[in-house]
């Protein structure tokens, strides 16, 4: 996908535990003020409103939408190894080229992996 434009990032995830934890550090390290649009997933609120990241967001989307999910240049999960195993594949399915980051185990052996560890991990 071309980022000439800034690149659209959709958060799957960002209310657990680990997705949390994700989302106070990028605002500690003011991340959210760099240049990319920012899309919140949900499996529980469609069309509620996001967490609060110093920039306006659209309302949540539905995480199992794999038509909003497609339209992502990066997709952060921390949503969990059934979430990546059932969404996954459907979106590479349909064509989907972009990044998936991901905090689950499930995709790190399959040999198209690239494997990056958080050094605080």
């Amino acid at each position: 996908k071309s980022c000439a434009m800034a690149p659209k990032v959709g958060f799957v995830g960002w209310r657990g535990m680990v997705g949390s934890v994700l989302v106070e550090r990028m605002l500690a390290e003011k991340d959210f003020d760099q240049e990319f649009e920012a899309t919140f997933f949900t499996t529980s609120n469609v069309g509620g409103k996001g967490p609060e990241v110093g920039k306006e967001s659209p309302p949540l989307v539905d995480a199992f939408s794999i038509k909003d999910l497609a339209a992502m240049d990066i997709v952060v999960s921390c949503q969990g190894g059934d979430y990546t195993n059932e969404v996954h594949p459907k979106l590479r399915g349909e064509g989907w080229t972009g990044y998936w980051l991901d905090a689950a185990s499930s995709l790190r052996m399959k040999d198209d992996a690239i494997i990056i560890l958080d050094p605080c991990n």
